[in-house]
C-alpha cells in the first residue's frame, strides 16, 4: 500500500522560492570579514559522552525519527547550569543490535570548570523512564529548586527536586502521567494564582499495534502525519498543593491537534499567558487566555494558523523574542522541508505579519526541515539572533529526492540590527558544517563567561554542547543577567517582563519555560548592551499585577554580572 508525502513541490511553491531569491539578493547585507560569531564543539571535552538511541528498525515506527531533547537546569542551585538528555530505545523486538543498550536518559553535574560528572544515578534517576521525547525543568511547588517534567511515547514523568540533589517520581500523586504520544510542553500561570501549570502538547493517536507502513514513489518511509488522527493536547492546573487537576475541557482547549511545540507567551500584552501551539500538518493553534479561566483559539484571525500562502505547515519548534526590537514578542515557527519557515511579527494590535521573505530568512531554509530553534543575543550586540536545528525525519530521503537530506546542516542567522537577518552559519565554526540529526535546542551560558551557549540533541547520535567564543562577546561587548525570584507571582517568575534600559536603547524580554522542540532553556534573562558601560534602570512587570523599577543612577553598576531581583510585596520602587 503506498502513501503519500506530507507535501510536494508545485507552482505555489516555486513561485515561492522564486520571490524569495529576488528579495534576498536585493536585500543589502555586510561582509562575511565582519562577522564574528563563532562556536566550538566542546562536547566530548566537557566530558558529555552520550549517544540517543532512537531503536532504528525495519518497520519504520514513527517515535524512531522523533526524539529526542534536552535541557539547561541548575538542578542543585549552585549557580552552574546542568544538562540533561532524554534518550528513547528500542519498540521493535527485532531491533537486536540496540537491545542490550543502556537506554536510560542522562542528567550531567556542572562542575565548574567548563566540564560535567554524569550524576544520573546519585539524583536518583537512573530508572527507565519510557520510549523519551522531551524535557522541561520549572519549580512547580514554588520550594526553590528546579523540578523535572519529562514526555514519552507512552506515560509521562514528573520529579520533585527534593532540594539535596536527589528526585523523585511523583508523577501518580501529583496526577500528570499523560498517557499519550507527548512531545514538547510549557510551564506557565494562566490563572494568575501563584502556581505553574503545565500545557503538553500530543501528537498523534499512534499504537505499534495498529501502525502500517508508508511508501513514496516505492520507497520505505516514515509515515507523514496525514497518517493517524492526531491526539488531544492536554492542561493541567496547579491545585497548590502538589497535585494538578486536567481542565483541558471545561476551559475549551479540547482539541485534536498534531502538536509538537508549544509555549506559554503573553501575545497581546494583556498580562494573561496565552499558548500557542505547533502543529504538524494542520493549523497551527494560539489560544488567547479570556482572562476568565478560558481560553479560544484565535490563530486564524490574529494570522498565525497558516502560512502566508495560507497554508497549513507541518510545524515543529517554536522561538520568540523581540527580533525587531520594538518591544513585542514575535514568534519563529520551524517547519518541513520545500517549505519556508515561519518567521511571525507581533504588529502590536492583536495580529501577526509573516516576515520571512523580508528579513531573509525565507531561501536557507527551504531545503531545510527544522526543528528546535531560540532567538538568543550570540555577541552581546543588543539584538537577537537565531539559531535552528535541521534534521530530515526519512532517513532515505534522498532516494525520493536527491538534493535533499536526512542529515543537514544546523544553522545560524546574524541580526544586522534592520530586522533583517543574514545565514552566518559558513564562518560561525566547524559544527555548522557537520550535517546531524539535530532535534532539540537549548540556551544558557553554562560555563558563566556571559556568552550565550547552544545545546544541540540529535536523534539517533551525540549531542553538540556549543561554547561561544565569539571575539565580540569577550574582548568589547557588555551584557548583563537577570535572575527573577517571584513572591506572590510563582517563583520562577514566568511570565513576568523585563526591560533594561541604557544610555542608548531599551531592551525587552519575556520570561517563558518551554518552546523549541521537545526542550527547555536556562530561566535566567540574558542581555547584551553591546558597548554601553551602564545600565541605568531594570523594569520588571511580575505577573501578580506588580510593576517594580530598580534605579542604577545611585547604585552599584550591575554590567557583567548575575542581578537577583526578588518581586517586591510593597510594589515599589527600590533596590535590589
Amino acid at each position: 500500500m503506498e502513501k503519500h508525502c506530507y507535501f510536494s513541490p508545485g507552482p505555489k511553491t516555486i513561485h515561492l522560492l522564486f520571490t524569495c531569491l529576488i528579495l534576498v539578493n536585493c536585500i543589502a547585507m555586510p561582509n562575511a570579514a565582519e562577522t564574528t560569531l563563532h562556536f566550538t564543539d566542546q562536547t566530548q571535552a566537557a566530558g558529555i559522552h552520550f549517544k540517543h538511541t532512537n531503536g532504528a528498525s525495519k518497520q519504520k515506527y514513527l517515535p524512531e525519527t522523533m526524539g529526542a531533547g534536552g535541557l539547561f537546569f541548575d538542578y542543585n542551585n549552585d549557580g552552574h547550569l546542568d544538562i540533561y538528555l532524554v534518550n528513547s530505545g528500542t519498540l521493535s523486538s527485532d531491533a537486536q543490535a540496540t537491545r542490550n543498550i543502556n537506554h536510560a536518559d542522562l542528567l550531567y553535574r556542572n562542575n565548574g570548570d567548563g566540564t560535567f560528572t554524569e550524576a544520573t544515578a546519585e539524583a536518583g534517576l537512573q530508572q527507565n523512564h519510557g520510549y523519551g521525547m522531551g524535557c522541561l525543568a520549572a519549580d512547580y511547588d514554588n520550594d526553590g529548586d528546579a523540578d523535572l517534567y519529562l514526555t514519552n511515547f507512552g506515560k509521562n514523568q514528573l520529579f520533585r527536586n527534593n532540594g539535596d540533589g536527589t528526585f523523585t517520581d511523583i508523577t501518580s500523586h501529583a496526577g500528570v502521567g499523560d498517557r499519550s504520544w507527548s512531545v514538547s510542553a510549557s510551564f506557565g500561570d494562566f490563572n494568575l494564582d501563584g502556581y505553574l501549570d503545565l500545557y503538553v502538547a500530543n501528537y498523534l493517536d499512534y499504537q505499534l499495534e495498529t501502525a502500517h507502513a508508508c511508501f513514496l514513489e516505492g520507497v520505505h518511509i516514515y509515515c507523514g502525519p496525514h497518517e493517524y488522527p492526531g491526539a488531544s493536547d492536554t492542561l493541567y492546573r496547579n491545585n497548590g498543593d502538589g497535585t494538578f487537576t486536567d481542565v483541558t475541557a471545561r476551559v475549551g482547549l479540547h482539541n485534536a491537534g498534531k502538536g509538537l511545540g508549544t509555549l506559554f507567551t503573553d501575545y497581546n500584552n494583556d498580562s494573561y499567558p496565552d499558548i500557542f501551539v505547533a502543529n504538524d500538518a494542520v493549523p497551527d493553534f494560539l489560544y488567547r487566555n479570556n482572562g476568565d479561566g478560558t481560553f479560544t483559539d484565535v490563530a486564524i484571525t490574529t494570522g498565525v494558523a497558516y502560512n502566508s500562502e495560507g497554508r497549513a505547515t507541518a510545524s515543529m519548534g517554536i522561538a520568540t523574542g523581540d527580533y525587531d526590537s520594538d518591544g513585542l514578542p514575535d514568534l519563529f515557527v520551524t517547519n518541513f522541508s520545500l517549505e519556508i519557515n515561519s518567521l511571525f511579527h507581533n504588529d502590536g494590535d492583536g495580529f501577526y505579519t509573516m516576515t520571512t521573505f523580508e528579513t531573509g530568512l525565507a531561501d536557507p531554509s527551504f531545503s531545510q526541515l527544522g526543528f528546535g530553534t531560540q532567538f538568543l543575543d550570540a555577541d552581546n550586540d543588543g539584538t537577537l539572533e537565531l539559531f535552528v536545528a535541521n534534521g530530515h525525519v526519512w532517513d532515505n530521503v534522498s532516494k525520493i529526492t536527491p538534493s535533499l537530506s536526512y542529515k543537514q546542516q544546523c544553522q545560524i542567522f546574524g541580526n544586522i540590527g534592520t530586522g533583517q537577518y543574514r545565514d552566518l552559519s559558513e564562518t560561525a565554526g566547524p559544527f555548522f558544517k557537520r550535517p546531524v540529526v539535530a532535534r532539540g535546542v537549548a540556551i544558557g551560558d553554562y560555563n558563566n563567561d556571559g556568552a550565550v551557549d547552544i545545546l544541540v540533541t540529535c536523534c539517533g547520535e551525540a549531542p553538540a554542547l556549543l561554547r561561544n567564543d565569539s571575539q565580540t562577546v569577550h574582548r568589547k561587548h557588555n551584557w548583563v543577567k537577570i535572575r527573577l525570584v517571584g513572591t506572590k507571582s510563582n517563583r520562577d517568575a514566568i511570565g513576568a517582563k523585563v526591560w533594561v534600559q541604557t544610555n542608548k536603547n531599551t531592551q525587552f524580554k519575556e520570561a517563558t519555560c518551554g518552546g523549541s522542540y521537545a526542550s527547555s532553556s536556562d530561566p535566567i534573562l540574558h542581555f547584551g548592551i553591546g558597548t554601553q558601560e551602564m545600565v541605568k534602570s531594570i523594569k520588571v512587570q511580575w505577573q501578580s499585577g506588580r510593576s517594580q523599577t530598580v534605579d542604577f543612577s545611585n547604585a552599584e553598576n550591575p554590567v557583567n554580572q548575575v542581578v537577583p531581583i526578588i518581586e517586591n510585596p510593597s510594589n515599589t520602587q527600590g533596590p535590589l
